[in-house]
């Protein structure tokens, strides 16, 4: 098989790790999100898809620290093989379910590979001119990336004795480019039961807050009303905050 000269991608690569879902299991995603954004790349249709089985994992799911190495080590040898030997592109790789699948887009059904070990890859290649599986699972889910950010802030709280399960004010806040998207979106979380406040800054752009009263086992839930809110006016969610509660 001819071998291709290992080029850069025609865009700047912008990767990132984020949490998110895969086939209803949480999952811990690294992807290059140019290529998602930019995503079908007409000349990569075929989708390769290398899944390794994890040996060892932490009680959350990600590997320790000896397999994630080795993972390190395998994705960097597959990203060159893939480009060297089919001029296609390095996309992503998901881990859930203890296996770590890495995610390519070729121009064309690949030749032989030559990977490292300790893994026993299984390749699987797909016609997917349209990258719906990378545009679909690399996707940043905001919700997902919100709730990541919950569980150490609702542990740092529970270290320091406070009990969750009691309800107490939360407060929420937003920023929005536009007063009027401030406007429409203090009106719909007021009629979902919050007390909001706003104040205009100097660059005519106005900040939101939202309070009302929840345990802090029910925060993801409220969390994500809130941020669906403000992203479907326009905003930016900011985060929240409360006080210990002994």
């Amino acid at each position: 098989m001819p071998l291709f000269r290992r080029t850069k991608p025609s865009w700047e690569p912008d990767w990132q790790t984020f949490p998110g879902r895969v086939d209803s299991e949480d999952a811990m995603l690294h992807a290059d999100l140019a290529a998602v954004r930019l995503a079908p790349v007409e000349e990569l249709p075929v989708r390769l898809t290398v899944r390794v089985a994890l040996a060892a994992t932490r009680p959350d799911g990600s590997p320790d620290r000896e397999t994630a190495h080795q993972l390190y080590v395998f994705e960097d040898k597959l990203a060159g093989e893939v480009a060297k030997r089919t001029g296609g592109q390095y996309v992503g790789r998901v881990i859930a379910g203890g296996a770590c699948t890495f995610v390519c887009q070729l121009p064309a059904e690949p030749g032989e590979l030559k990977l490292p070990g300790p893994f026993t890859p299984e390749l699987t290649t797909t016609d997917d001119p349209d990258w719906s599986y990378v545009r679909a699972v690399f996707t940043p889910d905001p919700a997902a990336e919100q709730r990541s950010y919950n569980l150490p802030l609702v542990r740092a709280l529970v270290s320091r004795g406070d009990r969750a399960e009691q309800p107490r004010p939360v407060e929420h806040s937003a920023h929005f480019a536009e007063q009027k998207q401030a406007s429409a979106a203090g009106a719909e979380l007021g009629k979902l039961g919050y007390r909001v406040t706003a104040s205009v800054d100097p660059d005519g752009s106005a900040t939101v807050t939202a309070t009302r009263a929840v345990p802090l086992t029910e925060i993801d839930e409220a969390t994500v009303q809130v941020l669906t809110v403000v992203r479907a006016n326009g905003g930016d969610y900011d985060g929240w905050g409360c006080d210990l509660v002994r």
